[in-house]
């Protein structure tokens, strides 16, 4: 018996001895991951896109990571510890990041998948990993949440919150429309009317005359080879802003950096990127993206023959 005894005991001892060795080569297995999410931020428009951005702790031995996306991106960046721009390639809902010498990684995107609208309501849903800091569109009034926010306040007519890992799904309503201007005082529903209307009467002035009179610097635009004459014949519900793009274009010999855009504009980032995608889906422009920054050019379509003689 007490021999029996001993082999229990032997065989017990091995058997703790290998839970653990699986136990500590768990940890050390976890522990040795080539990223860590350290936060994690879900901005919302009033038009429905989404900024979403990653802040990752990075291990500078690896020559790539891997970073989970949370939507079909647009206007992709990623950038490392000293803001310089990080080469990457897609693969279905993740991008794979050439991290090797990083010690810290920022992803920057837009996407419209994770909001809906039915009638007025707006919805947002993630399955976030972190806790998640969510700011909603100006004058947002939250309807109904599936969980208990960390943090919730309101600052400058915005609500921020810090929502728990897990499922989220906010149900809001945005007070203004896409198209208004920031309240810069107490205007009222009437005069907002007014000013729409005014705004309409611009545009519609504007195409009216664009589509009837030729362009006041007919030298410049004929040396830039667009064809203004015919966009404008074609597209007459030009908002005045596109306008101002296609002009400066054709002033640019038919394409220009994106950055110069954004200079001439003097708009937000976010408004001119929006501005050039709306472009984009009405084919009057394409945007070719480059190491550094993008490129926009009006569609050949548009552009003048070459061999064509102006008199």
């Amino acid at each position: 018996m007490s021999r029996l005894g001993r082999r229990a005991q032997t065989l017990t001892a091995t058997l703790l001895f290998l839970l653990l060795t699986l136990h500590t080569y768990s940890s050390l297995t976890l522990a040795d991951s080539p990223a860590t999410l350290k936060t994690l931020t879900l901005r919302a428009y009033l038009d429905g896109y989404v900024q979403v951005t990653h802040e990752l702790q990075v291990d500078e031995s690896y020559p790539s990571i891997n970073v989970t996306l949370l939507g079909e991106p647009q206007s992709l960046l990623v950038v490392d510890e000293q803001e310089l721009l990080l080469d990457f390639s897609l693969a279905d809902n993740s991008i794979i990041v050439d991290s090797l010498g990083c010690s810290w990684m920022k992803t920057s995107y837009f996407t419209q998948d994770l909001t809906s609208k039915t009638g007025k309501y707006w919805t947002l849903r993630a399955n976030v990993s972190i806790n998640t800091t969510i700011v909603l569109p100006e004058d947002a009034s939250i309807i109904s949440l599936n969980v208990v926010p960390d943090l919730i306040q309101s600052s400058e007519n915005q609500v921020t919150l810090v929502m728990p890992a897990g499922p989220v799904e906010i149900s809001y309503v945005a007070e203004r429309s896409f198209l208004e201007e920031p309240d810069s005082g107490n205007a009222t529903w009437p005069l907002l009317l007014a000013l729409l209307l005014l705004l309409v009467l611009i545009i519609a002035g504007a195409v009216w005359f664009f589509s009837r009179v030729k362009t006041p610097k007919p030298k410049e635009v004929e040396a830039g080879g667009v064809d203004v004459e015919k966009l404008f014949e074609r597209e007459k519900d030009l908002r005045q802003e596109e306008i101002q793009v296609i002009q400066f274009l054709a002033e640019k010999n038919g394409s220009a950096f994106e950055a110069e855009l954004y200079e001439r504009l003097a708009l937000p980032r976010t408004t001119t990127w929006r501005l050039l995608k709306r472009l984009e889906k009405m084919e009057i422009v394409e945007i070719r993206k480059t190491r550094r920054q993008n490129i926009v050019s009006v569609k050949k379509k548009y552009m003048k023959k070459p061999n064509k003689e102006t008199p």
